[in-house]
């Protein structure tokens, strides 16, 4: 028979390990909404889905190296596939936003209907077609400035994802473009920590030149501008719910993790794929 101040003990014990369970939980959902609400999946799969890569590195090459980059394209999609994988990455951004965000409050079912509404809206917005998107674009941004959208959209990371997304473009079209043109041996040459370091230095310097510089920040600005036409389109209760946790105590540390793991993802993965494809490419 344990003495009451064994029993006091054990039952206190016994909660410790139980309470965990449910802010983890909490953790897990909030993550799993803000990864819904800034469409994280969706853009990852968009990106770096099978084929993804070297669509994206074609669109960023001039028409001359386009017409010579099929070898180069090819062998980096055979790359891309081994390296990313969606649903890892996917994984590990929402872990680290969840550990962010424990402690915070766990989504309601008003927050969630309006994540819901916003991750429609955005759905049926890549659905449209050209003509429809910019009827749409056109008609949400003519409304006036609602303060309460503006402060929300810069709680929001779509800008600066789209900004990984397009430094990861422009480094793959330029090591394809540099393959194609039969100067791969800048690379190729290269022992693997020189050429990653090589690799990162191309990342952050947005590959030196200033045009895909300018097209990022034009990529960027859009990316803004789309979203902002997006919100200007949900009720004004589902903005109030959706400001309201984007402005709670856990939401910035959140943003933050969720950036700064994406890019990670992305670089990480991006590495494996160029190293890959500079190592099986041909030295003659």
């Amino acid at each position: 028979m344990l003495s009451p101040k064994r029993l006091l003990f054990f039952r206190f014990s016994l909660l410790l390990l139980l309470l965990p369970t449910p802010l983890m939980g909490w953790a897990q959902s909030r993550a799993e909404a803000l990864l819904q609400f800034e469409g994280v999946q969706q853009r990852y799969q968009a990106s770096y889905g099978p084929g993804a890569v070297s669509r994206g590195a074609r669109e960023l090459l001039d028409p001359d190296d386009q017409a010579i980059a099929d070898k180069a394209l090819k062998a980096l999609d055979t790359a891309a596939a081994r390296a990313f994988n969606t649903n890892a990455s996917v994984a590990a951004i929402q872990q680290e936003v969840a550990s962010a965000g424990n402690g915070g409050a766990a989504p309601g079912p008003q927050l969630l209907a309006a994540v819901a509404h916003f991750v429609k809206l955005r759905t049926d917005y890549a659905a449209m077609s050209d003509a429809g998107k910019a009827e749409f674009f056109n008609r949400e941004r003519a409304k006036p400035v609602d303060p309460a959208r503006a402060e929300l959209l810069e709680r929001m990371a779509v800008a600066d994802v789209r900004e990984i997304d397009f430094s990861s473009q422009l480094l793959m079209s330029a090591v394809v473009k540099q393959l194609a043109r039969g100067n791969g041996g800048q690379f190729s040459s290269l022992p693997d920590r020189t050429l990653d370091m090589a690799l990162d230095t191309l990342w952050s310097r947005g590959v030196t030149s200033t045009r895909p510089r300018n097209l990022m920040l034009v990529a960027r600005e859009f990316e803004r501008q789309v979203t902002q036409a997006q919100l200007a389109a949900l009720p004004d209760a589902d903005v109030a719910a959706l400001l309201a946790w984007r402005n709670d105590p856990q939401a910035a540390a959140e943003r933050e993790v969720l950036v700064g793991t994406y890019r990670a993802e992305v670089k990480g993965s991006g590495g494996v794929a160029l190293r890959t494809l500079i190592r099986a490419w041909p030295r003659s």
